[in-house]
Formats: structure tokens, C-alpha cells, sequence
């Protein structure tokens, strides 16, 4: 009986917070020495500004991971809650382009809610490409998305998706 309170306990537990990843096999290991400019990602949810606060989290956790420069890219909106996401990130990119960027990291928020119910659990889902910022070649891009438990805050949530993302990003750290 103990077994079998152990096992649903632990089961329980794990499908409380579950997670899925996939990202693309880089071609070669991002330079951490690179010029990262983070622009705002895509909000495909449906909570206003998820993709500039996923975008301030993601900007931290590279300069976490040792990213030498990052610099987060954040137009100033007249009305942060009803803007062109397209428009956003083309104005970003090009900032960043002339600002001398050599990795442009973007991508978009498709989930980024509490789910309805008792518990009120946050669920995140999140899409990232690390671009060079002179061709637009793509790098390096993964996506993942968790479900948290019901104390979890959606920020928390995010911040294990994009912490499990980076995760899977291959570095290197050379001198320039």
C-alpha cells in the first residue's frame, strides 16, 4: 500500500509539471563573445505584452549564461496593449542591425496564461531563433512549452522554458 501511495504521489507530481523541448542542431556553437540583441518576441497568446516580458527574462538569462553583450530591444509603443508585433520587430531588428548586433535572438509567445480550473495552472509556451544579424541566417531555433503547478506563477513558468531552451543551446566562448 505504501508502494502504491509512493508511486501515485510521485506520478502526480510529475504530470503537475510537464514540459516539452525540441530544438535544431546547430550547425556550429553560438559565440557567447557575440553582440546579442534581443528583440521583443512575437505575442501569439492572448495576455498582453507576454512577448517583451519572455524577451526581459531571456535577455537576463543569456547575460546569466555569460552572453558578454546583450541588449534588450524594446520599441516605446503610444499604447503597449494594441500594437503591430510584425512592425515591432522589424523596427528592433533594424536598431540592432545598425547598432552592430552579430546574433539577433527572436521569436514568439504562443502561451503564456493561467489555464482555467481550481488550481489555476500556468501553462508557457515559447518558440526561439538565435538569427546572424548580417545574412538573417538561422542559427540556431527550439521551442518548448510547460505547464506549472497551481502556486506557480506564469513568470516562473517562463523563465524554466526559456531556462530549459537555453539548456539546449550549444556555446562556445572564444576570445575576440
Amino acid at each position: 500500500m505504501l508502494i502504491r501511495s509512493v508511486t501515485l504521489v510521485l506520478t502526480l507530481a510529475f504530470l503537475a509539471g510537464c514540459s516539452v523541448m525540441q530544438s535544431q542542431q546547430a550547425s556550429e556553437p553560438v559565440d557567447l563573445n557575440s553582440r546579442f540583441a534581443v528583440i521583443p518576441l512575437g505575442n501569439l497568446s492572448q495576455t498582453p505584452q507576454a512577448g517583451d516580458q519572455a524577451a526581459s527574462i531571456l535577455s537576463a538569462l543569456l547575460r546569466a549564461r555569460g552572453a558578454a553583450e546583450v541588449e534588450l530591444y524594446l520599441p516605446a509603443d503610444d499604447n503597449p496593449l494594441i500594437y503591430d508585433n510584425r512592425a515591432r520587430q522589424q523596427d528592433a531588428i533594424a536598431a540592432a542591425q545598425s547598432d552592430g548586433a552579430d546574433i539577433i535572438v527572436s521569436g514568439t509567445v504562443d502561451e503564456w496564461r493561467y489555464k482555467s480550473g481550481l488550481d489555476g495552472e500556468p501553462a508557457v509556451g515559447i518558440t526561439l531563433e538565435f538569427r546572424n544579424a548580417d545574412d538573417n541566417s538561422v542559427l540556431w531555433s527550439a521551442t518548448g512549452a510547460r505547464t506549472g503547478w497551481g502556486s506557480e506563477g506564469v513568470t516562473v513558468a517562463g523563465h524554466k522554458v526559456l531556462d530549459d531552451l537555453l539548456d539546449a543551446l550549444p556555446v562556445t566562448n572564444s576570445a575576440r
